[in-house]
């Protein structure tokens, strides 16, 4: 089985903005580099917010979801009406499609913005190796650690950790996600984390802003200008919650696309959208609203790939 050993070694960062730490895998670290031609990012889709991140030899896998049909996950519903003071009544979720599947022997990190069962479920809680490195929001580092997950990488917003791969390096920082633009919700439902993620090698970057469950609040905005602008914007959509009592507590189309237009018209990459009934708006608003001239749409499949060179 493939895995990494991280171990902390170091200070780096994005822009040495905040204190950042490395994280140096031992695989290939006495093997001399190799410098592809073109260094490439592979992004793959598998529904919801769960991807696939290749880059140089080292995956990442984010949120994973993997439960299927009618019975996918077990969660409370936020599209429904309930009172405030109870809250609302778990049930099982349903999934449109079918989960593409996934090796995990291949995933050399897990990546969590928030532990909602619509982002890490029943079934991938089942599945995933216990002793896999995952960065998770100190505020949920506890309960993934009661869920026998026993290397955990707790990543506080502003923080940044540095992997290095064969021939570059992949710099993580997390970004503050509100999952509401209402802050008494957005501290009812926890902090969470977006995140930043930088590829590099030799002269070859891309920055990739990861949104997690967020709105463009202040707060949010000031920690990204303080990087610069992200080359591919991936936003977690859907428009979950306008039917209930909690409100908005994921961007929709007009949402993400005023945040493309505030962070430089990067390319958009949409996920978090057409996998779960839970999400409400379909990911062709974001199309129908997007203005050709200047919007690049990255619109994939569930369980297609993308690269960007």
């Amino acid at each position: 089985m493939k895995r990494r050993n991280f171990m902390l070694s170091g200070l780096g960062g994005l822009g040495g903005i905040a204190a950042a730490a490395t994280i140096a895998h031992t695989a290939g670290a006495n093997t001399p580099s190799r410098v592809p031609a073109t260094p490439r990012l592979a992004i793959s889709w598998l529904g919801g917010a769960t991807m696939l991140i290749k880059f140089d030899d080292l995956t990442i896998l984010t949120d994973p979801t993997f439960g299927e049909g009618k019975e996918a996950y077990f969660m409370p519903d936020p599209n429904a009406m309930f009172d405030l003071k109870t809250g609302p009544t778990p049930r099982f979720h349903a999934r449109n499609t079918p989960f593409p599947g996934v090796d995990v022997s291949s995933i050399d990190l897990m990546m969590l913005s928030h532990l909602h069962e619509d982002h890490f479920d029943q079934k991938a809680e089942a599945t995933i190796p216990k002793t896999l490195s995952t960065i998770v929001p100190p505020a949920d580092a506890d309960k993934l650690g009661t869920k026998g997950f026993t290397n955990q990488i707790p990543l506080d917003w502003g923080v940044s950790k540095t992997i290095a791969t064969d021939n570059g390096k992949i710099s993580i920082r997390a970004i503050p996600a509100h999952h509401s633009a209402n802050p008494q919700v957005s501290a009812m439902l926890g902090k969470g984390n977006g995140y930043w993620l930088r590829f590099e090698s030799g002269n070859w970057k891309k920055d990739v802003y990861w949104t997690g469950d967020t709105f463009a609040t202040e707060e949010v905005l000031a920690s990204i200008r303080r990087i610069g602008q992200p080359d591919i914007l991936i936003p977690h959509m859907g428009a979950v919650g306008a039917t209930g009592p909690l409100g908005l507590i994921s961007m929709g189309a007009k949402e993400v696309l005023e945040l493309a237009g505030l962070l430089g018209n990067p390319n958009v990459l949409p996920i978090h959208h057409s996998t779960f009934p839970l999400y409400l708006e379909p990911v062709s608003h974001l199309i129908a609203q997007a203005d050709i001239a200047h919007d690049r749409i990255d619109l994939i499949a569930e369980g297609s790939t993308i690269e960007y060179i």
